[in-house]
């Protein structure tokens, strides 16, 4: 991919990628479907493709350098850990996780689920409550950058799904007592909901478009053993069911 010149194609320019929007995206993204590796190989598979566009968004200099920068480059992986098993995931207004300030940074108390890419991942944007007392729901929550290798940072164990399983699973976390200093926070205070809304919008698109040339590839499949296999003296494809 990086040979071709398709290497992480939803990233500007500076940082190795082709400067592709959301309808570029789309395309690719239809195109990649065909394979679950294809996604991989170009470095925008999910969750990381979110991650690079939500550091690139909100990020400051030092932490685009620090996590951005290894992350285009396929250096390292990363998840997004907002689900959460007590609370409906549709409604993220409801998450409990929190993170308390404690002298010049936060600790963050939580428990999450079907945090894809988890195990192995070098870091985590983990979604948690800074503000329980703001009469507007969507201010309440923040984002942080949470090394993996921070302590009270556990991967508990995989959870199955259905579908595709990428690199690190959709695993269970906890965050018990985890410490982190002011810079961690990603955007500004109350901003976590918003900025995670904007993060799922291109993802979302994304799946949709993988799914389609899934989609594609299968009637292709299906398509072309019709035409090729013969039972009972004629094509599939001659025959009225098919």
């Amino acid at each position: 991919a990086r040979a071709a010149g398709l290497w992480t194609p939803h990233l500007p320019v500076s940082f190795g990628g082709l400067g592709l929007g959301a309808l570029g995206m789309a395309l690719v993204s239809q195109e990649l479907g065909v394979s679950g590796l294809a996604s991989l190989a170009l470095n925008c598979m999910a969750p990381d493709e979110g991650n690079m566009h939500l550091l690139l968004d909100a990020g400051t200099s030092e932490q685009q350098e620090r996590y951005l920068r290894p992350l285009a480059d396929g250096e390292i992986r990363s998840c997004f850990a907002m689900t959460e098993p007590e609370v409906s995931g549709s409604d993220p207004q409801g998450l409990l996780t929190r993170a308390v300030p404690e002298g010049d940074g936060w600790v963050i108390d939580g428990h999450k689920w079907f945090t894809s890419g988890a195990r192995g991942a070098a870091f985590a944007v983990v979604v948690a409550m800074t503000d329980p007392g703001e009469e507007r729901p969507h201010r309440r929550y923040s984002l942080f950058l949470v090394d993996a290798t921070t302590p009270g940072f556990e991967v508990v164990r995989d959870i199955g799904v259905m579908g595709s399983h990428a690199p690190g699973g959709h695993p269970e976390v906890r965050l018990t007592s985890v410490r982190v200093p002011a810079g961690a926070m990603l955007g500004g205070r109350g901003e976590g909901f918003v900025l995670s809304q904007r993060r799922l919008g291109m993802g979302r698109i994304g799946h949709a478009m993988r799914w389609i040339g899934m989609a594609q590839r299968a009637l292709d499949l299906a398509t072309a053993r019709s035409l090729d296999r013969e039972m009972f003296g004629r094509r599939l494809s001659e025959h009225q069911a098919t």
